[in-house]
């Protein structure tokens, strides 16, 4: 199913932790909730040598179906809806790093837990969320997108596994609630378009058997948007997902 570029798989967030080791040839430990068989099944036999994760807050679902991102649509080899209780920025990052809600108490990080395993990893994003995530694994705080993606064209090829956290809504949001310059709709999809430019261009400096990831979630907190009718509906049942796209 998975094989067909564009096919669409359901899984259990929690289970990303251990197809991400997998993917890379990690030991997976055993209490960590099954790897996403359809992802290793199609990715796996090709070989992965690293992996760039682009996590993009607001970005889920239904953004991708309703703003129709070029390249990522494109290029996509699988895209995954992911089944979690809990679709916001710091539940996702937390159920990624500790493999959900109930296993932080064995001591699992997933950051932590590769480079124990001979792999190196960056993860680059907001300093106050990479105190409470890193792990103390290697990080570099950023204050936008822009220093992100230009710090992206320094490591996607350096590390086994390269984290980039997109987050300028929340921030855009807020100053647009001031100046009353854009709506939010408005705003989404300008950086949901910016950062589809954006992953294109990493994508084409990436090395070959690299596996790039697009991570969404629902932001960092509730936000009321003004879609009307079926459209707030569609956007009421979005779920986070995960898309797809190996470069061979």
């Amino acid at each position: 199913m998975c094989a067909q570029e564009g096919a669409f798989v359901e899984a259990y967030l929690p289970s990303l932790p251990a197809t991400l080791l997998r993917l890379l040839n990690i030991e997976v430990p055993s209490f960590l909730p099954e790897p996403i068989k359809p992802l290793i099944d199609t990715f796996a036999p090709a070989g992965v040598e690293r992996i760039i994760i682009n996590m993009i807050d607001n970005f889920g679902l239904f953004e991708i179906t309703y703003y129709k991102p070029e390249f990522i649509i494109s290029k996509s080899n699988a895209t995954v809806l992911l089944s979690t209780k809990n679709p916001y920025t710091l539940g996702v990052l937390h159920q990624i790093m500790f493999g959900g809600f109930d296993y932080e108490p064995n001591g699992f990080h997933l950051l932590k837990y590769m480079q124990k395993m001979g792999k190196n990893s960056i993860f680059i994003g907001r300093e106050r969320d990479l105190k409470r995530y890193d792990g103390g694994a290697p990080s570099i705080a950023k204050t936008s997108d822009m220093n992100t993606w230009i710090e992206a064209a320094k490591v996607i090829n350096r590390y086994d596994l390269s984290w980039l956290h997109y987050l300028d809504f929340e921030e855009l949001y807020r100053t647009r609630q001031k100046s009353g310059v854009q709506t939010p709709e408005e705003l989404i999809e300008k950086l949901i378009k910016r950062t589809d430019k954006w992953i294109l261009s990493m994508y084409k400096q990436l090395r070959s058997k690299s596996l790039m990831l697009v991570i969404g979630d629902h932001g960092r907190y509730k936000i009321d948007l003004n879609y009307q009718g079926k459209i707030a509906q569609w956007r009421a049942a979005s779920v986070p997902l995960l898309i797809c796209l190996y470069k061979p």
